[in-house]
């Protein structure tokens, strides 16, 4: 069996008020400037839109972790520990978030109603979404570095003993912990053999989280992946799945099904249930946060291809190939109706047909990216290196 060593200085995890002035009139959005395009493997041309923003923001610093939109706002979080609340339709500053101590920019998350994230220095902190008031602040036993969950009435915190700023311990173990959406009080706490927990996914009553652990009797940094499924209400173990993929990637769940992904660039599936493996599969390239929807699942990878696989059978329906200018697809597609929308490291942003993989539009934008965007209404909106938020028109 292939071993992944993954040393602790590679662990570089992209993780992590102002005054609303009044609303200027929207600006209006600028005339595409029309091109055509040869497209690998099709016979239509593909149309290029516009390349200029509708809007621009100016953050503090750089954007590493996707923007996120509630109602109308749009959160982005930045990597001097800042969090930065714009308003969608105009970029202006709604409110801004700095403590005493840094946010860990890859930890938020947000919904309808709150904003959250982990703090430096073991604490997990939910803010009112529309105006950056605390609701409360909750202190932890570890770091949260990862993206947390968030239900109606549960905060999911994934811990770590490995990321910026801390000693890697590849023998200890990190817990999941749920607390209340309310008060931020403990409800349960479940331990792992995992050293690192990451991105838990909630589907149902079933709260999913996954990691990697230290290989007994191997050299410190030789791990394997643990995914691990807990009951919701009381944090009981449900079931785990262990194989020997090194540092997870990703994990999600959609119907029935839960997928991952780790250092070996293979896509599993397995039954939501009881863990069961139903099939395994990939195109042997690093593979991006994947979107599921009506029985398929969406990803892009290293490849510089973007892929649609059946869900339930691993069998690929389509893939289509992006400009090999762009590099490859990073952060999470997009579903908007019978289309997917996602961006690449160079900055283009693209649309796909859900059904065959057709490529409907491509936005040539002249940014760089690290991470995805988001989508409001008519705009497509990520940030870059340089600590600027863009928007741009996608009607």
């Amino acid at each position: 069996m292939q071993k992944y060593k993954i040393w602790a200085g590679t662990f570089l995890l992209v993780i992590l008020g102002a005054c609303a002035s009044p609303t200027p009139p929207v600006p209006a959005p600028l005339q595409p400037a029309v091109h055509t395009q040869p497209q690998a493997g099709s016979t239509a041309a593909t149309v290029v839109e516009i390349t200029a923003p509708v809007w621009v923001a100016s953050l503090s610093d750089a954007v590493n972790a996707a923007p996120l939109v509630s109602g109308d706002l749009v959160i982005v979080p930045t990597a001097d520990g800042m969090l930065h609340v714009l308003k969608a339709k105009t970029g202006e500053i709604a409110w801004v978030y700095s403590g005493e101590v840094k946010v860990w920019d890859a930890s938020v998350n947000a919904d309808e109603t709150k904003v959250c994230a982990g703090l430096e220095g073991r604490k997990v902190i939910c803010l009112d979404v529309k105006t950056g008031v605390p609701l409360w602040t909750a202190s932890l036993e570890l770091e949260v570095q990862s993206r947390i969950a968030l239900t109606s009435d549960r905060v999911f915190a994934p811990t770590t003993h490995a990321g910026p700023g801390l000693e890697t311990d590849f023998n200890a173990q990190a817990s999941l912990v749920a607390l209340d959406a309310s008060n931020g009080a403990v409800i349960w706490q479940s331990l792992t053999e995992n050293y690192i927990l990451r991105r838990p996914v909630v589907n149902g009553n079933i709260v999913i989280t996954g990691g990697a652990y230290q290989l007994p009797e191997k050299p410190d940094g030789e791990v394997a992946t643990g995914i691990y499924a807990f009951n919701t209400e009381d944090g009981s173990l449900l079931w785990e799945y262990r194989s020997n993929d090194g540092l997870l990637r990703w994990v999600e769940s959609d119907d029935d099904l839960v997928f991952f992904s780790a250092a070996s660039e293979i896509v599993y599936a397995l039954n939501l249930n009881d863990g069961r493996l139903l099939w395994q599969d990939g195109p042997g390239y690093w593979m991006q946060f994947p979107v599921m929807n009506n029985g398929q699942i969406y990803f892009g990878s290293g490849d510089e291809n973007f892929h649609a696989y059946n869900a339930s059978t691993g069998v690929e329906t389509w893939s289509h190939m992006i400009d090999l200018s762009s590099i490859n697809q990073i952060g999470r597609p997009i579903l908007r109706d019978n289309s997917i929308w996602f961006n690449s490291v160079t900055g283009e942003i693209y649309s796909l047909d859900v059904n065959n993989g057709e490529r409907l539009a491509t936005i040539y934008t002249e940014q760089s990216a690290r991470v995805g965007g988001a989508l409001y209404e008519s705009f497509y909106i990520m940030g870059d290196p340089q600590g600027k938020v863009y928007a741009y028109s996608v009607q």
